[in-house]
């Protein structure tokens, strides 16, 4: 089944303050989203929601994708107490239960059982779509790019900065490697290197991305259409052609 990932009808606020009033917005598969708006629009809130991590005050969302979905917000949340080598374990912790279920079926095949036979294909088409056997060479790839590279995997993660520890999230997840990616800000904290580096993955990443930035050099580099969250309608306008073609029509409506 094709990700699904949308708004129907969807109200949302932010205490007494309403955000979006009966939204209906769809993101397709395979897109690259880049979600716009003033500060204190709403971006943030609505790719929780989007994300499944707040449920809207009315309405219905959809997320799903078999492949999987990471949330990364701009504070990542961590395992308490944890060191840079939990993290990772957490951020493949998907991967690494369908390995160990590969594992478990493997001497059953044997028997003839049709169906530990049927569940191993699912699980090993599964882990191949999400490139589960390169999964730790990948860890080691973005933690070297996002410049973590001397970062000891036994340290605790309440010793690194915050910087350190945003750019230690946006690695794990894009190690993980899920269909969809929900990101709030990637781009903080990153030096141009990082920054093209970033660019370069997603673009290359064949599910979804959804992904809050004012970076408008980044957007363009990355985003196949614009999702604008307008603070005084209190809705979200969707605009084709990327990020130029965004300020295409924003400039034809003015």
């Amino acid at each position: 089944m094709p990700a699904q990932l949308s708004l129907r009808e969807a109200t949302v606020s932010r205490g007494d303050r309403p955000l979006l009033e009966r939204v209906s917005i769809t993101v397709r598969p395979g897109e690259r989203v880049g979600l716009v708006g003033e500060n204190g629009a709403g971006k943030s809130t609505l790719l929780k929601v989007l994300a499944g991590a707040e449920p809207p005050d009315d309405g219905s969302v959809v997320t799903e994708a078999e492949g999987g979905i990471g949330y990364l917000p701009q504070t990542p949340r961590f395992p308490p107490g944890g060191t840079v080598a939990d993290a990772v374990d957490e951020a493949l912790s998907e991967l690494r239960a369908i390995e160990r279920a590969l594992r478990d079926l493997e001497p059953t095949l044997g028997a003839g059982d049709a169906g530990a036979l049927e569940e191993y294909g699912r699980l090993l088409t599964a882990f191949e779509a999400r490139g589960g056997y390169e999964a730790d060479a990948r860890v080691d790839k973005a933690l070297h790019a996002l410049g973590l590279a001397g970062v000891d995997r036994d340290r605790r993660l309440d010793t690194l900065s915050g910087g350190q520890q945003a750019r230690l999230g946006l690695a794990c997840l894009l190690a993980a490697a899920p269909e969809t990616m929900l990101l709030d800000e990637p781009t903080n904290h990153l030096d141009e290197t990082a920054l093209t580096w970033l660019e370069d993955t997603l673009r290359a990443h064949r599910g979804t991305v959804v992904v809050v930035s004012h970076d408008r050099a980044f957007l363009e580099r990355v985003a196949t259409a614009v999702l604008e969250v307008d603070a005084d309608r209190r809705t979200v306008v969707r605009y084709g052609g990327g990020y130029a073609g965004y300020v295409a029509e924003r400039l034809a409506a003015r």
